[in-house]
């Protein structure tokens, strides 16, 4: 999930894109393909038939808002990385990232933040 920050340092806008649809339904070996190729060309895509309730994705995000829109400092207070150069331009500061990580270091770290809303620890698994 990526919120727009509420302060742009871009003057120009940018044209919405559609992104590549991945269907989890379709054949294993050409969703691999899709999936790759989406990587490569735009760097994420859009997952359909996945099997996530929609209940539970219109959870995860009202939790995420309200993540966002606690004080940046409190937002610092649970960073998981150190450094701000993500992607190839570095932070730009023009999005807040949500940096979800299915390895179990980052689950056991969640379990220690206070400041991550209880409401979104409930889907981080």
């Amino acid at each position: 999930m990526v919120a727009a920050s509420p302060i742009s340092i871009r003057s120009e806008k940018i044209s919405p894109i559609d992104l590549p649809m991945v269907d989890l339904t379709g054949e294993r070996s050409m969703v691999k393909k899709l999936i790759v190729k989406a990587c490569e060309e735009y760097g994420f895509f859009n997952v359909i038939n996945h099997g996530v309730p929609r209940d539970t994705i219109a959870k995860m995000e009202e939790a995420a808002f309200d993540f966002f829109a606690k004080p940046m400092a409190q937002k610092k207070q649970v960073a998981l990385y150190g450094c701000k150069n993500i992607g190839f331009n570095g932070d730009m500061g023009e999005v807040e990232y949500l940096l979800l990580s299915a390895t179990p270091p980052s689950v056991a770290h969640l379990k220690n933040i206070s400041n991550v809303p209880s409401n979104f620890r409930d889907y981080k698994s």
